[in-house]
């Protein structure tokens, strides 16, 4: 049996989704030879991550911790987005591994994205030994399940910086401009378009490749129908999965 070629571009699309719906991942670096017990030992973590417009990783990580000693002597480090989630066979679940190097961000933008996801962070976000990095992703390997893996390079898997830089710059105003003036569209994109259950719907996020819906303690992924780069366009698209919404039946997945 011949199986047909893995789509590099479906690929890196589902990596990104993959990292854009994550509230954790896994993180793995290279023990620092400071740390003699475990000096060039490969060392993994449990971590909560958000996303750069994008697609890639960013991180809250305390200096205190190993894997934070690990990157401060060697930036070089991957990340394992795992969505075999409801696999019986999780070997069949697609997942990604992004490899890049993680380096402290002073963008205060990339700062509220990651609170903004991770609300409880801010209780130590501005404690000294606290620092928010982004992984300058270099490769991607991705995994769709049995017998379909492809690397994918930074070119390809990670958006180009003319895609995101006009919905970045525009974020901050969308994001209170929805959430003031169209609360019912946010909740319908919740109830009718994901068919989640809830009454108080924030929008959270928003990246070229759709937006990030936050109710109670979950956070819920819309996916845009097609990739936006400027401010017309996000309109644009909102406005057309507002009017989806309208006409979609609560409850709807």
């Amino acid at each position: 049996m011949t199986r047909s070629p893995i789509n590099p571009s479906a690929s890196a699309y589902i990596s990104r989704r993959l990292a854009r719906g994550a509230s954790k991942a896994y993180l793995c670096t290279i023990g620092a030879e400071s740390q003699p017990d475990t000096a060039n030992w490969p060392s993994a973590s449990l971590i909560t991550v958000a996303s750069h417009w994008d697609g890639s990783p960013i991180l809250l990580l305390s200096g205190l911790a190993h894997h934070t000693q690990n990157i401060a002597a060697d930036g070089r480090a991957s990340i394992l987005f795992d969505g075999s989630a409801g696999y019986s066979n999780p070997q069949q679940g697609p997942r990604a591994a992004f490899m890049g190097r993680l380096k402290k961000t002073k963008d205060e933008r990339l700062h509220q994205r990651f609170l903004a996801r991770h609300p409880e962070a801010a209780r130590y976000a501005g404690f000294g030994d606290f620092g928010f990095y982004q992984m300058h992703v270099e490769r991607v390997h991705y995994v769709g399940g049995f017998a379909a893996a492809i690397w994918l390079k930074a070119r390809r898997a990670i958006l180009a910086a003319n895609d995101c830089k006009a919905i970045a710059e525009m974020e901050a105003g969308a994001l209170e401009h929805m959430n003031s003036d169209h609360a019912a569209a946010v909740a319908n994109y919740g109830t009718r378009l994901l068919g989640k259950r809830g009454k108080h719907w924030r929008m959270i996020g928003l990246d070229p490749e759709g937006c990030d819906l936050a109710c109670g303690n979950g956070v819920h992924r819309l996916d845009f129908k097609t990739l936006v780069s400027d401010a017309g366009a996000m309109r644009g698209q909102l406005a057309s999965l507002a009017a989806e919404a309208k006409k979609a039946p609560k409850g709807r997945r």
